[in-house]
């Protein structure tokens, strides 16, 4: 009879990596698989419940998972009269925020959570690597664009290079010595040269990636400040360098990318009402005959945007804006059937989301309010500080914020389950197994 741990570790290993290189293996080489997409991500969500309902331990665990129950429970079926099954479909939204917590604080605080980590720390590894030949054979196959989610897939870019650029950090910072910039720099260049994916799509995130992963790994000090005056042209250089490698393969206009104007039609959109106009003729069928069926046109809202429009129609559900339409706005269609608020405001909810809007859509400002909650209890109490520690915190921190304006990466567990390791093996990290060889 296999061992329970055993069972534990392979069951995490298959949701983790059965998740993370479905897109590309699907939509790149096994092509007719692609249909099982619906049933596959089914199936994964099925065993992680199981294995989270499983590895719950702690009353924390117990509490986080009642409050969502029943908050979920009185938004979407009490107020707004949707079915059981559409709770279930819509939490599984929720599943790497719910189950990947237990399920990594058991394999991090049990008598194996060294070997765990130091197995996992390698393929950490071994995914940079995974993520810079799928990101190139993506580049010069599709371009600079959506297509380049590395292992993840299409329209995973966004995510792709924020886990690239935090595993990277995660490993490098295991093995800095912050009085020896250049030496560590020289130790960790492999962790450094697996960033170069990132310019490879047109994630626009990137640039400030680097800079807090470059910023993070300097310690000033007076010695390191005077030999820091001597690379600042170099920096300059590189900088200036990289931006034209991305600009280039791109596509990209300097002269309209590097405005303030760029920046504010990215979030906000520039002609916002144009847009609004438009994408609600398209809902409405009105190019019906201009468009492939099987692929249909949409008109992605702008992200703030979507936020300040969202409040009105939201208002008029019987969740309101304390408790939302309730959930399964961003799931149905195929098995189940799409809900009304969707149907209705399909125009605003589809394209890029970021997290906020799909926590505040379904669950209201009773959901944000749960939301930070529970990752403030998960992630930022019982910790022993450390500078590797804190300066790690900072940058998933950072990442976190970009994330409630940016993406909904949260929404997927395969991202949680890395998310979310890094927070908790970091605290596992002893100074004194550091400066090896190179690799964290």
């Amino acid at each position: 009879m296999i061992e329970k741990y055993k069972l534990y570790y392979r069951t995490f290993l298959v949701l983790f990596w059965g998740a993370m290189c479905w897109g590309f293996v699907t939509e790149e080489w096994l092509t007719f698989l692609d249909k099982l997409e619906n049933v596959f991500f089914l199936g994964m969500d099925v065993i992680l419940l199981v294995l989270g309902l499983c590895l719950l331990r702690t009353k924390k665990d117990f509490i986080v998972l009642l409050s969502y129950t029943l908050l979920a429970l009185f938004s979407t079926c009490v107020l707004n009269q949707l079915s059981v099954l559409t709770v279930f479909n819509g939490s599984r939204d929720f599943f790497g925020l719910l189950f990947m917590v237990p399920v990594l604080t058991f394999f991090l605080t049990g008598e194996r959570a060294d070997e765990f980590k130091a197995k996992f720390d390698r393929q950490l590894k071994i995914w940079l690597f995974i993520q810079a030949f799928c990101v190139t054979w993506q580049f010069v196959r599709h371009g600079a664009n959506d297509w380049g989610g590395g292992s993840m897939g299409w329209g995973a870019s966004g995510m792709v290079s924020m886990l690239i650029y935090l595993i990277s950090y995660y490993l490098s910072v295991q093995n800095w010595d912050f009085d020896d910039y250049v030496g560590s720099l020289r130790r960790n260049k492999w962790n450094i040269i697996l960033l170069y994916p990132t310019f490879l799509n047109e994630t626009k995130i990137s640039f400030v990636l680097l800079v807090m992963y470059f910023v993070l790994l300097y310690r000033p000090s007076r010695s390191a400040i005077l030999k820091f005056v001597y690379v600042i042209p170099v920096i300059i250089g590189v900088g200036i360098g990289l931006i034209n490698v991305y600009l280039n393969v791109t596509e990209q206009d300097a002269d309209e990318v590097l405005t303030m104007d760029f920046i504010e039609d990215y979030f906000f959109g520039l002609e916002l009402e144009a847009n609004i106009e438009l994408a609600l003729m398209i809902q409405d069928g009105f190019f019906d005959d201009e468009l492939d069926p099987d692929n249909p046109w949409i008109l992605d809202i702008q992200r703030i945007a979507k936020l300040q429009l969202i409040t009105e129609p939201l208002s008029k559900t019987e969740g309101g804006l304390m408790f939302g339409a309730g959930l399964g706005q961003f799931k149905g269609g195929t098995m189940v059937d799409q809900t009304p608020f969707m149907r209705t405001n399909k125009w605003l909810l589809q394209g890029s989301r970021p997290w906020l809007f799909t926590v505040f859509v379904q669950l209201g400002f009773a959901g944000l309010i749960w939301f930070f909650t529970v990752f403030a209890f998960d992630c930022y109490t019982g910790v022993r500080r450390t500078p590797e520690l804190t300066r790690m915190y900072v940058f998933l921190t950072g990442c976190l914020l970009l994330m409630l304006v940016y993406n909904e990466a949260l929404r997927y567990y395969y991202f949680c389950a890395a998310y979310f390791y890094l927070f908790f093996a970091i605290r596992r990290y002893k100074p004194s197994e550091a400066l090896t060889d190179g690799n964290a």
